[in-house]
């Protein structure tokens, strides 16, 4: 039984409040980010590139009340998510496995089986056989156009050809979950031979990581490393760091692969050495304008998600305690109270989307809400 403290329920309470207020205000459409003065949401028609987190946060508001309003909500997002989901981007699996696979966790509906499963399918499709990635693909991110590149733009590489440090994450758990739910070695073998590339292309040395990867369309050999999220090539993107944590502590317990081990403690400890006392990030663990720029509780929340999912005992208790004290500190230190009088209860708040651009850079981000609802979820049902 992992342990818990009143805190956590009551962080999860007010979270799961604060779904119930942005369904309010929201509606029919996707909540994508929200004002950190006002709480009031910027929303997309289809949810856009994390659609799936809208309606896994649902699931967990109606497994929590039992109210039918939530369950409700889910299923009617689940099917524009599923009409609308470009299939051709590393972004489905992670969708599909939330609206899908989790949702099943809580219906026992084998529809949302079938839904993971068609995720899993769509990211093995797309996999690239020779660069032994899923390429970050054509789905057309809502933000900044002069930081979200579309694919055919004269300013990038197409998305075909260009994988991303995310990937590990948002395309890699689909494919662990339908290779327990199937057995089928296809799924495990794409997601083993993506995250060991992964090892190769977006980790430095000294732990911190790369943004981008671009390869070659017909040979998969690696052409150039950059960032386009963090401050420059020299430093790193916080939430990138965030997305390889989690990735890794995923690969990590679903083989036990002493790689990813030793690859997941490097890059905890670049965490651990470049991040302020809080154990929140700036949106670039090295701006050299730091402290006057946004901090990113999404790269916290992220990190916090991967890292109490390890065992507390043996060789991974030090990993798992650290996970522990960033969630100590986003729910005591960046989440709204009950009775805020300025904003609704269960922000998490100064959370950063595009820190070069400045976009929604303090702002509730409703992926962050997620990965908080379900890490204080599992710890309070585990």
């Amino acid at each position: 039984m992992t342990a818990t403290n009143r805190s956590e329920h009551e962080a999860f309470d007010l979270v799961v409040d604060r779904v119930g207020t942005t369904l309010e205000e929201t509606g029919a459409a996707f909540p994508y980010v929200a004002d950190g003065e006002t709480g009031k949401w910027q929303v997309t028609d289809d949810g856009n590139w994390c659609g799936g987190h809208w309606i896994g946060l649902l699931w967990l508001a109606y497994d929590h009340t039992g109210d039918e309003r939530f369950a409700e909500a889910a299923r009617e997002h689940t099917d524009v998510l599923a009409d609308a989901m470009v299939r051709e981007a590393m972004f489905c699996g992670m969708n599909f496995h939330y609206a899908g696979f989790r949702a099943a966790d809580v219906t026992d509906d084998r529809e949302h089986r079938e839904l993971g499963l068609e995720g899993a399918d769509a990211s093995v499709a797309f996999y690239h056989q020779r660069a032994r990635q899923i390429p970050l693909g054509t789905l057309l991110i809502e933000g900044p156009s002069s930081e979200f590149r579309g694919p055919d733009s004269d300013e990038g590489p197409s998305g075909d050809v260009l994988g991303a440090v995310d990937a590990i994450y948002t395309s890699l758990p689909v494919l662990w979950r339908a290779y327990r739910e199937t057995g089928d070695p296809v799924y495990r073998d794409t997601a083993v031979s993506h995250a060991d590339r992964h090892l190769d292309w977006y980790i430095r040395e000294d732990g911190r990581t790369w943004h981008h990867a671009e390869f070659d369309p017909d040979t998969g050999d690696l052409v150039r490393q950059y960032n386009e999220l963090a401050y420059s090539d020299d430093t790193c993107w916080a939430r990138g760091q965030g997305w390889c944590i989690a990735g890794l502590t995923r690969a990590y317990r679903e083989t036990e692969a002493p790689r990813y081990l030793e690859a997941l403690e490097r890059t905890v400890d670049y965490y651990r050495s470049n991040v302020p006392d809080d154990l929140v990030p700036y949106w670039d663990f090295e701006h050299p304008d730091a402290p006057d720029v946004p901090r990113d509780t999404s790269a916290a929340v992220l990190t916090a998600y991967g890292l109490t999912g390890l065992p507390e005992e043996g060789e991974t208790a030090d990993l798992a305690a650290f996970g522990e004290r960033i969630l100590e500190s986003l729910t005591t230190g960046y989440l709204t109270p009950r009775g805020d009088d300025d904003r609704p209860d269960g922000m998490l708040l100064e959370g950063c989307f595009n820190g070069p651009s400045g976009y929604a850079d303090r702002n509730e981000l409703v992926w962050s809400d997620y990965y908080l609802a379900y890490t204080l979820h599992r710890r309070l049902t585990s």
